[in-house]
């Protein structure tokens, strides 16, 4: 748009000109003692056109003559920052395809050739995350020294350099040091949910686990971690938390802390249900697993339920029928009601129970519940079929034949016959 304007503005001082030239006819005298010059006016102007572009085209040269090593010298820089990206492209793309050597290198180059503060931090970093990765702790550690002592003229570098070195601790089962840096990174400015993750992950390696039910609390509410890790750590965090309570008022005081979305997960209820249940508090117990169990009929929890003192029995086997009534093919849900109608010595519901459950479902612990119900039946056939059935499903014994027989000691080594006429030499030799 400006090549344009000045095109045309040109084009109207040519136009004007031209146009004064011709109407305004005239001589220009020039005395130079002892001459006299005189010009007609429209070549007056030409030349004076003509020496301004001689003098301007002249002083532009002298110019450029001048600025000359300047102009090299940011040649020179262009051309370096030019070849130092290349190299972190380069490298980028071989630590990414895990070619880490040649990564390595192409990083070192580019740390050893610049002198700008971000990139030579940028470049010590991703040389040490290859050495990191081919277990080269020593050079890693050296390169994490040269990003940080780059990273010293400019605090907003600082961070970056504190994320990696935490990450790579924590890969090196070192959540300590990894801890110990995050925190100093915490104190110094806000928190970050990168960096949330990692100390997350520190306080879980180091069995914090009032941190790590917090964290991933707060990262869970922030959409700043996966839906099914966060359930997965808010229930280890609240069932080891439960586990290692000391006192019973303790127990209680972290149940209560807990939200009810949480109090129902399964490995949470299982743990809440096996503290209770060992402070004699089995209401609360029979209270804890029901309520989980309405919201998903988990395996574990079925079992927890169906353990119980022979009084305990008839609500919870009432309870689980009722649930019964909705999922009346559950194999779990089953395999639980003939527990608890063992336990309760029922032995025809228990019977019904367990086999309706193996109709479902071939498992091991109901051909051995089914096995224990024969035993307290004296139906000793039964029973030690239902056992081996059971160990072979658990120990992986294979499945012979019931008319088969194994064989050991000398008659194993008799040769088997096609007919009777094979066999009848032998018995008239006495064999």
């Amino acid at each position: 748009m400006r090549t344009w304007f000045w095109t045309l503005l040109l084009l109207v001082a040519a136009v004007g000109l031209a146009v004064g030239l011709r109407y305004h006819s005239g001589n220009v005298a020039l005395l130079l003692p002892p001459y006299r010059v005189e010009l007609s006016a429209s070549l007056a102007a030409l030349i004076l056109v003509a020496l301004f572009a001689v003098l301007y085209a002249a002083l532009r040269a002298i110019s450029w003559t001048l600025d000359l090593p300047v102009r090299v010298r940011r040649w020179r820089a262009r051309r370096a920052l030019t070849q130092q990206q290349e190299l972190l492209e380069r490298g980028w793309i071989n630590l990414l395809e895990g070619r880490y050597a040649k990564a390595e290198a192409d990083m070192s180059s580019v740390a050893g050739q610049t002198d700008v503060p971000s990139r030579r931090v940028l470049a010590n970093l991703s040389a040490a995350r290859a050495a990191h990765a081919m277990q080269e702790f020593a050079r890693r550690d050296l390169l994490l020294a040269q990003a940080r002592e780059a990273a010293d003229a400019d605090a907003g570098l600082k961070p970056a350099v504190v994320l990696v070195e935490a990450d790579m601790l924590l890969d090196q089962q070192r959540p300590e040091e990894a801890l110990a840096l995050l925190s100093q990174l915490h104190d110094g400015g806000p928190k970050h949910m990168h960096s949330l993750r990692l100390t997350l992950r520190a306080h879980r390696d180091l069995g914090h686990w009032a941190e790590v039910l917090k964290l991933a609390r707060t990262l869970s509410k922030r959409n700043a971690l996966h839906p099914a890790a966060a359930t997965r750590m808010i229930a280890t965090a609240a069932a080891e938390l439960l586990r290692s309570a000391s006192d019973a008022a303790t127990r209680r005081a972290i149940w209560k802390d807990l939200k009810d979305d949480e109090r129902i997960l399964p490995e949470v209820a299982q743990a809440g249900a096996a503290v209770f249940e060992a402070d004699g508090d089995e209401a609360r117990t029979r209270r804890i697993l029901e309520t989980a169990l309405d919201a998903q009929l988990s395996p574990l929890l079925l079992q927890a339920y169906a353990r119980c003192s022979p009084e305990h029995i008839p609500p919870r086997l009432e309870k689980a029928e009722s649930w019964l009534r909705q999922h009346p093919n559950d194999p779990d849900l089953l395999q639980a009601l003939g527990t608890l109608c063992l336990c309760g010595r029922l032995w025809g519901p228990a019977q019904r129970y367990l086999e309706r459950s193996l109709s479902e479902r071939d498992d091991p612990r109901t051909h051995a519940l089914l096995a224990s119900l024969y035993d307290r039946t004296d139906r000793a056939v039964e029973a030690v079929r239902h056992w081996r059935l059971a160990t072979e499903a658990v120990i992986g014994l294979p499945v012979l034949k019931a008319d088969e027989a194994v064989l050991f000691g000398p008659a194993a080594a008799r040769p088997q016959f096609e007919s009777e006429e094979d066999v009848a030499p032998d018995r008239a030799a006495g064999l």
